[in-house]
């Protein structure tokens, strides 16, 4: 762990994430996510002078919507939905495709794996954002006499749906993988020898894949902005969409105001002069994926560091490229075994 700490790349993802967070719980704890608000500016006469949307450092530090609100408390206030948001849909789904995926591995040959491996090949042809519409509208879009269930209640169910829409493909991927690893000579081996699931997991497995794995769980981060970005431009905001009623109603707007949320908020504004509008919460969402990346990049570097040089990987591999008659080579699979 302390090798991480010492990584410039994982630093700085963290410490962007860590910055976002802190101020928007120290936002919302304390100054109850108030939005400022600049209706109107006046000269030193008390003459109009200006009417928003006021554009990025003109009255406002990133500038303002057409109602005055401050799109940087906009940013502060959806910042932690939208980092705990990814990353629980991320986390959950990585985790359900380890359970499914390293077991699948292991009896890879058998005819209900290829089955099921082709019909799961389908979702890959289908956008998971499509499929997440249809299933959580339902329930995310506000009736006429409010929602029935709580906040709470709605990130749940959306983060576990998302999370099971991704599951299916990073399954397969996981389960491909330890299959070409149990493929291996020195595996085999080993499995002549008596080594059971749990030691190859242990021994053979988890020091091959650990790289992979880190890299599967940043791209089910990536998913997971995606899905929620494209289910933001349908006007399906993560917790639920406030819809109004009624003779000139205002336009569907978000509860949470995650930043996926913002863009769909605004995402009519792309063909004015008010591009800022999409342009900053699309800006901390880049920052926030190119964060992940840096602290995968980081935690990447320093599992590579932390593994000793004649670790139990390179004995295998050592098994692999040995001369069968060579003393040693018998020697390092009963080690292995």
């Amino acid at each position: 762990m302390k090798r991480i700490w010492k990584q410039p790349m994982f630093l700085l993802g963290f410490v962007f994430i860590m910055v976002m967070l802190i101020g928007s719980f120290v936002h919302a704890i304390f100054f109850d996510s108030i939005i400022p608000k600049t209706p109107f500016t006046y000269d030193e006469n008390g003459q109009l002078e200006g009417a928003p949307p006021f554009a990025p450092f003109e009255h406002s530090f990133l500038g303002t919507d057409m109602a005055g609100n401050h799109l940087f408390f906009y940013i502060l206030m959806g910042a932690k939905y939208t980092m705990l948001g990814t990353l629980a849909v991320a986390f959950l789904s990585f985790g359900l495709a380890f359970v499914i995926g390293i077991p699948l591995g292991f009896v890879q040959k058998a005819k209900f794996f290829q089955g099921f491996e082709q019909v799961i090949s389908v979702m890959y042809f289908i956008p998971a954002s499509l499929i997440a519409y249809k299933f959580l509208k339902p329930m995310m879009m506000e009736p006429y006499d409010g929602f029935p269930t709580t906040l709470a209640f709605r990130i749940t169910i959306e983060v576990i749906v998302l999370a099971l829409l991704l599951v299916p493909p990073a399954a397969i991927l996981m389960a491909n993988e330890t299959s070409e690893i149990l493929k291996k000579e020195y595996v085999t081996s080993s499995r002549v020898l008596g080594g059971r699931g749990w030691h190859l997991f242990k021994k053979h497995l988890t020091p091959q894949l650990k790289e992979s794995w880190i890299r599967l769980l940043l791209m089910q981060s990536i998913q997971a902005v995606l899905i929620l970005t494209h289910l933001g431009v349908f006007e399906m905001f993560f917790g639920g969409t406030r819809v109004f009623y009624g003779l000139g109603a205002e336009p569907p707007s978000p509860i949470t105001f995650d930043w996926a949320s913002i863009i769909g908020m605004y995402y009519d504004a792309i063909m004015t002069n008010m591009a800022w509008l999409i342009g900053v919460p699309l800006l901390f969402l880049v920052l926030f994926v190119l964060s992940l990346i840096a602290i995968a990049n980081g935690i990447q570097k320093s599992v590579r560091a932390s593994m000793p040089k004649k670790d139990q990987s390179s004995e295998s591999l050592d098994v692999e490229n040995a001369d069968p008659s060579d003393e040693k080579w018998f020697e390092l699979l009963k080690k292995d075994a």
